[in-house]
């Protein structure tokens, strides 16, 4: 869930994929400087549940999120199928500089560091002796000639590893060394890679044996990512022993929507044809080198009350599919007929090949590769990106002063309805920018661009925010406006405005493409020299920035927020100190000027606001809830 900032154009930057960020300096270190260190000195978490008998098999399918603790002692690596190109199956374990909870490493962001980051270690296995019949027994020995085999991308749809960053693997020996057997430095890398490699050595052969990989990598957070995937560890192999019989799905159509990922059920009524997606697709990767292989196509589709809304069986879809990916597409999928505010429908694809799908099979796969499943869902609000970042967005201020500078999102609203906030996931990657102020906009119309900005409507703009960097894998925070907005049915423009040069890093989604066509977002804008301009054509995702629409009851956690009663500052004006009230759950107190500078910081609220420091003015006071939402009210300071 990273990337590297690079200029979409001079002005505006996107941490966009595969490209260096202008103006970083890489600093190499020396092949003997890393042989001194340890792998894994960093492991936080560590869980041996088992010792595992031969064959090892993993292709993460049966993951969601972290590898499973059935054959991996660590929950380090991302598991995803939004970071991979043309992988070998749908889902991979992501490395990069992010710890289980989407943080930086130790909470450190340093370009000129470097780190051993990510681990993937498998459980222990059994190497010392293995089962011949019922009841006997034999040692292994180099001539059972156990090998592991795997596959790597690097970069994918996120950032290229510089030259200097390495995936390495460890395998343990009998005295407990972790000894190095394979390395990879940073490249661009367009396909997936299968490495095999010999652990039939005498001091792997023990009861105990581990491998282990390890990303060593600039402490940069979301940032220079390997993805590994269809990891192999069996006896009577051989150096030559890659190929493969599988076919295997590896993605499908994540919405059934034209324009979203998804969006207000009341707003898709109003709009049925204009946004359902006309079809939809399952992909599927025959691994043979050579069989061509016929395969048929089931699609099974289900309510949020696990009734059957859809199935076309496997005996009305079969195509024959060569080495390479093919796939099979179905027809639009009816959804008016769904019940409750925010429903959902739970898809099911499934293949069944006739012939060379044996593999995992082999290796006692806990996953089927063979079944995909994801979940459509309608929400309180408008969403492009699919959840996961895989880059940084901001506005690039690299050759200009501490100006001005705005970014705006365009967006239908597709039926009257009241704008209560917007969700945003904040990227972690390069500089730590939680303590760097903004404010939110919102616009009813832009001036043309490359014209004079004097013709911006603005209807909306909050106090001053900070980004907040949620305790989570891609999450998403939550800014209620302290006032609602009631916008009817039109075009609006979502963003904000910023008063020094910083990069924002709003997380980037690079799977998005406008109207799934590759090319450029159109609505992206931004302003830094007075009148607004397109981005550059290299940017096609979208900024991870959601609307959020519709009643109070549709947002619960902020039925208080959006009452004028809750939160008071108390007294108000005040000379010496204040309370507050109407919250019991406060976390932190920020107390800003008007002109964005941070004046007074609260860590422990229950002490109260003493403001006896400040100068006689207005204030704009900002308490954060433990739930990481944010709320502003004014302040007058009075002798």
């Amino acid at each position: 869930m990273k990337n590297r900032i690079v200029p979409a154009t001079l002005l505006l930057l996107c941490c966009n994929l595969n490209l260096h960020g202008q103006g970083i300096k890489l600093l190499p270190v020396q092949e003997s400087s890393r042989k001194t260190l340890l792998p894994g000195s960093d492991i936080h978490f560590s869980k041996i549940t088992d010792t595992l008998d031969l064959p090892f098999f993993d292709n993460f399918t049966a993951d969601k999120g972290y590898p499973s603790y059935n054959r991996w002692t660590d929950n380090q690596v991302w598991i995803n199928n939004s970071f991979p190109v043309n992988q070998p199956d749908f889902n991979v374990a992501t490395f990069d500089h992010l710890n289980p909870i989407g943080k930086p490493w130790k909470g450190l962001l340093n370009n000129s560091v470097f780190v051993y980051a990510d681990s993937l270690t498998s459980q222990p296995i059994n190497l010392q002796f293995y089962k011949s019949g019922p009841v006997t027994t034999k040692n292994y020995t180099q001539s059972d000639s156990v090998y592991l085999s795997f596959f790597y991308q690097t970069a994918g749809l996120g950032d290229i590893p510089e030259a200097e960053d390495s995936l390495l693997l460890y395998f343990k020996t009998k005295t407990g060394e972790w000894k190095r057997v394979w390395s990879q430095t940073g490249k661009s890398m367009n396909a997936f890679k299968q490495v095999i490699v010999p652990a039939y050595q005498t001091e792997f052969l023990h009861g105990t044996f581990q491998f282990r990989w390890v990303n060593y990598t600039k402490a940069t957070g979301n940032l220079n990512h390997w993805h590994l995937d269809y990891v192999r560890l069996d006896r009577n192999r051989s150096a030559k022993d890659t190929s493969i019989r599988d076919v295997a799905i590896q993605y499908a159509s994540t919405s059934l929507l034209k324009d979203y990922q998804t969006m207000p059920y009341r707003h898709f009524l109003d709009n049925i044809t204009d946004q359902t997606l006309p079809g939809h697709s399952v992909s599927v990767r025959n691994l043979n080198s050579t069989a061509t292989v016929q395969t048929r196509f089931q699609l099974e589709i289900r309510n949020r009350y696990d009734l059957l809304v859809l199935l076309l069986p496997f005996n009305l879809s079969s195509k024959n599919i060569a080495p390479g990916v093919d796939g099979e597409s179905f027809g639009q999928v009816k959804m008016d007929t769904l019940s409750g505010e925010n429903p959902f429908l739970k898809l099911t694809y499934k293949i069944a090949p006739q012939s060379d799908d044996i593999t995992p099979d082999n290796y006692n796969a806990a996953g089927n590769n063979n079944l995909y499943q994801i979940r459509h869902e309608f929400a309180p609000w408008y969403a492009w990106d699919d959840g996961t970042a895989e880059g940084g967005f901001g506005l690039n201020y690299e050759f200009l002063p501490d100006i001005k500078g705005q970014f705006a999102m365009k967006f239908n609203l597709l039926k009257k309805d009241t704008f209560r906030g917007l969700a945003v996931m904040f990227n972690q990657s390069l500089d730590d920018v939680s303590n760097r102020k903004f404010r939110f906009r919102v616009w009813r119309k832009l001036s043309p661009v490359g014209a004079a900005d004097n013709q911006d409507e603005l209807i909306y703009e909050t106090p001053f925010e900070l980004p907040v960097y949620e305790d989570t894998q891609n999450g998403f925070h939550y800014f209620y406006f302290d006032t609602t907005l009631l916008l009817d049915k039109g075009t609006y423009y979502i963003g904000w405005v910023q008063y020094q040069k910083y990069v924002l890093n709003v997380g980037y989604d690079n799977n998005y493409r406008y109207q799934r066509q590759d090319v450029k977002n159109p609505n992206l804008f931004y302003n830094l020299l007075g009148q607004w301009e397109a981005v550059d054509a290299s940017v096609k995702g979208i900024p991870m920035l959601r609307p959020l629409m519709g009643s109070a009851k549709d947002h619960k956690m902020a039925v208080k927020a959006l009452s004028k009663d809750y939160f008071r500052l108390v007294p108000n004006p005040a000379a010496h100190a204040l309370r507050i009230e109407g919250m019991t759950d406060v976390n932190r107190i920020y107390v800003f000027a008007l002109n964005g500078q941070k004046v007074l910081e609260i860590n422990n609220p229950a002490s109260g606001l003493n403001i006896e420091s400040l100068k006689n003015g207005m204030y704009i006071v900002q308490c954060i809830d433990k739930q990481g939402r944010t709320y502003s009210r004014k302040l007058i300071k009075n002798p």
